[in-house]
């Protein structure tokens, strides 16, 4: 049975929707989850300028009514924690939602530092997932599962590489109606390692981006499941993921979210 170690990041509000689908299977003989390290989100951005960049992005009101939502989850999240170790209704952290299944949490904060090299080389692993993990793996870490790390990636890779997929995928929908749930091999370059296997879906251009990013948060789950099958299998048949067709995009812009609504697109 392969051992595994998933990477994530604190996000209450759609990574926990992968865990949350992901612990409704049945998992027994499936795999053995290690445990799963939680990275601070988006990376190493200071508070100050992830602030101002949700600003641009959602607007002072949506940012002001998701900021209330944040809090809340931060206060309810840390009742269900600290009074019922995560035993609590509802889902309002991947914390919670790791303490209610009885997974292990490890809290590497560079997942690249000698230590954490260190203790991922002891755990004897067979395949490190990212699951929206906030940090770059380095060559170091890439290394050390025996198949290697793999990522999922909410586009038709290699189109739409890099931040926000699912925006740029609605973004870009009258070139390209079809987008994908892309598992990928991870090598040293962003979203540029070889395919393995990839789940396609509509867009539909009146879907939110808020419906969209949910949706393909429960599709990731289903793209995950069949890629360890694969794995466990053996039967692995790579798809090229040819940079010469890549687009690449970084986190939109106030601009970028203007056109977009000009399009007619929705956030929420």
């Amino acid at each position: 049975m392969l051992k595994i170690l998933l990477v994530t990041q604190d996000d209450p509000f759609y990574v926990s929707i992968f865990f949350e689908e992901l612990f409704k299977q049945n998992l027994v003989n499936q795999f053995e989850l290690v445990g799963v390290i939680i990275q601070p989100p988006l990376g190493k951005k200071s508070k100050k300028k992830l602030i101002k960049q949700m600003i641009d992005f959602y607007g002072y009101w949506n940012f002001l009514v998701l900021g209330i939502k944040y809090v809340l989850y931060k206060v309810l999240n840390l009742i269900a924690i600290k009074l019922f170790k995560g035993n609590f209704p509802g889902a309002f952290s991947v914390e919670q939602i790791l303490l209610k299944n009885n997974i292990k949490i490890f809290n590497l904060k560079n997942i690249n530092s000698k230590e954490s090299l260190k203790f991922l080389t002891s755990l004897n692993l067979d395949i490190i997932f990212s699951i929206a993990a906030s940090q770059i793996f380095k060559k170091d870490v890439l290394t050390i599962p025996k198949m290697g790390c793999f990522n999922i990636h909410t586009s038709k890779l290699p189109k739409n590489r890099g931040m926000m997929p699912n925006f740029w995928s609605l973004f870009n929908y009258e070139n390209d109606s079809l987008s994908a749930v892309t598992i990928h091999k991870m090598n040293e370059t962003l979203d540029d390692g070889e395919i393995l296997l990839q789940k396609y879906f509509n867009l539909d251009p009146k879907e939110s981006l808020d419906s969209l990013i949910r949706r393909t948060k429960k599709l990731s789950v289903v793209a995950f499941l069949e890629a360890i099958k694969i794995l466990n299998n053996g039967n692995i048949n790579f798809i090229a993921n040819d940079s010469k067709f890549a687009t690449y995009n970084t986190f939109p812009t106030y601009e970028d979210v203007k056109r977009f609504k000009a399009k007619g697109c929705q956030l929420r």
